[in-house]
């Protein structure tokens, strides 16, 4: 769960919940619900890039700190909406997460645009 991530990298990074607020200028009432789940995060890049730098998140984590936060929050993450390869796979996949069994051309579309998604990534 994202609050319960959001509540360790708090800790990890030496803040209360009071410190940490008033450092990023959050609400901590608004935060205390986040990281018990009662509130969804916000969405909104800019102001997840400035808590991830607050809470001290790897450069190279960022981006995935907001998927989760977007994900937490009920959202598709705009990486996916914005890449049309993944977004003409999200039914096949939404499909397979609702236990309908996607169809064989659905899984070799799905496998190839990961062979391809790993080899551009070494």
């Amino acid at each position: 769960m994202f609050g319960d991530e959001l509540r360790a990298l708090r800790f990890s990074s030496g803040f209360s919940l009071r410190d940490f607020c008033k450092t990023a200028e959050e609400d901590p009432s608004n935060w205390s619900k986040i990281e018990r789940g009662l509130m969804p995060p916000p969405v909104d890049h800019q102001r997840l890039k400035k808590i991830a730098a607050v809470l001290k998140v790897k450069k190279e984590e960022i981006n995935d700190f907001i998927s989760k936060a977007e994900i937490a929050a009920g959202s598709i993450p705009k990486f996916v909406m914005t890449n049309d390869v993944l977004l003409d796979q999200l039914p096949a996949f939404l499909r397979t997460v609702d236990n309908i069994k996607p169809s064989e051309e659905d899984f070799r579309k799905i496998i190839d645009l990961l062979q391809r998604g790993s080899d551009a990534q070494r």
